[in-house]
C-alpha cells in the first residue's frame, strides 16, 4: 500500500475532530463591526443569528448604548442591525463560500481564508483550506463500501490564483487566473497526476469558468480493482494528454442562495466521446453548500452528483 494515501486518511479524521466540535464558534462582535471596512457602493449579505438573511447597502458603522451596529437599505426600507445579532456578514459576493469550486472543475478563485469540510458524491470526505489570499488545498479519500482500504480513492489538490482584476465585461465583474497540479490515487497503486490552468470570470449573478488540463505524471495504462462492487478493467491514458473542462454558475434573481450549475469537461480532447456532462443545483449560504445534480457519463450512463460542504 502507498505510503502517502494511509497518511491522507489520518489527516482527514483529524481535521474532522477539530473542525467539528468548534466550527460553530465563530460569531460576530463589537470589536470586529467596528474593524470592518464598509464600501458603501456595494451590497453587502448579513446572515443573523436567527438564520435569517438581509442584503443591501451598508452605511458606516455606528455605536449606541447597545453597541455597535450597521444600518442596511433593503427594498423595504432601512434596518439597524447590531453586531450580537450578527453570525455573518461581508459582500454578496464573499457570501458565496462555494465560488472555489464547482460539481468537479476548480474555480480560478482561491479558497481565501476560509476552510471547509464535505462529503463528495456522497461517499467521498472532503477537506478544503486556503493559504493565504492566494493558495488553495483540497484533500480527499473515498470510503465506498465493497472496496478494501487498498482500493479506494485519494486526491490531493493543490492551486495558486496568480492574478485577479477586473474583467471591463460586467459591471463590479471579476477576473481570474490559477494553477495548479492534481494528484489521483485510483487504488492505492494506480497515480494520475495533472497539470491544470484555469480562468473564472464573474457576474452580478453569474460566473463561468473554463480549465486546461494535462496528464503530466503516472503511467500509461492502468489496471483497476473494484473489490466485491465487480470486475477489474483497464484503461490507457497517456501522459502528454491534453483535456478541457467549462462550468457555469448561475445564481436565480429570486433567490439569495439558490443557483442553477452545469459542468462538461473530457480527459482527452482527442476522444469527445469520452467527456462528461453535468447539470443540477446548488443551495449555498455562508455556512453550508448542497449540489444536486445528474451526470452524462460516457457511454451514455446517467449517476446522481450529491454533494455536501461545512464551511465554519
Amino acid at each position: 500500500m502507498s505510503p502517502f494515501p494511509s497518511c491522507l486518511r489520518t489527516w482527514l479524521l483529524a481535521l474532522f475532530l477539530i473542525v467539528v466540535p468548534f466550527g460553530t464558534m465563530y460569531a460576530i462582535d463589537d470589536a470586529l463591526l467596528i474593524e470592518m471596512e464598509i464600501d458603501p457602493e456595494v451590497e453587502y449579505y448579513i446572515r443573523l443569528q436567527s438564520g435569517d438573511v438581509i442584503t443591501g447597502l451598508l452605511s458606516p458603522v455606528a455605536t449606541d448604548g447597545r453597541g455597535s451596529n450597521v444600518s442596511i437599505t433593503t427594498s423595504v426600507g432601512v434596518l439597524k442591525v447590531y453586531a450580537q445579532d450578527i453570525a455573518w456578514i461581508g459582500t454578496r459576493e464573499q457570501a458565496h463560500r462555494a465560488r472555489n469550486r464547482g460539481f468537479v472543475i476548480p474555480t480560478a478563485e482561491p479558497i481565501g481564508r476560509d476552510f471547509y469540510i464535505g462529503v463528495t458524491s456522497a461517499a467521498i470526505p472532503t477537506v478544503g483550506f486556503g493559504l493565504f489570499d492566494i493558495g488553495s488545498v483540497v484533500l480527499a479519500r473515498s470510503f465506498i463500501p465493497g472496496l478494501s482500504m487498498r482500493e479506494q480513492l485519494s486526491l490531493v489538490n493543490l492551486k495558486a490564483t496568480v492574478y485577479e482584476a477586473e474583467n471591463g465585461l460586467v459591471e463590479s465583474g471579476r477576473q481570474f487566473f490559477a494553477v495548479g497540479i492534481n494528484g489521483t490515487w485510483i487504488n492505492d497503486v494506480n497515480f494520475i497526476g495533472h497539470l491544470y490552468g484555469v480562468g473564472t470570470f464573474t457576474g452580478t449573478r453569474s460566473r463561468v469558468s473554463s480549465v486546461v488540463f494535462s496528464k503530466a505524471f503516472g503511467r500509461d495504462d492502468y489496471t483497476v480493482n473494484l473489490g466485491t462492487l465487480g470486475s477489474s478493467f483497464r484503461f490507457p491514458y497517456a501522459s502528454g494528454t491534453f483535456g478541457v473542462g467549462l462550468m457555469i454558475d448561475v445564481r436565480f434573481p429570486e433567490f439569495h442562495d439558490l443557483h442553477a450549475m452545469a459542468e462538461l469537461w473530457g480527459v482527452d480532447i482527442g476522444r469527445p466521446a469520452q467527456s462528461a456532462f453535468v447539470v443540477g443545483l446548488r443551495k449555498v449560504n455562508t455556512a453550508t453548500t448542497y449540489d444536486f445534480g445528474l451526470a452524462l457519463l460516457p457511454g451514455g450512463a446517467l449517476a446522481p452528483v450529491i454533494n455536501f460542504a461545512y464551511t465554519p
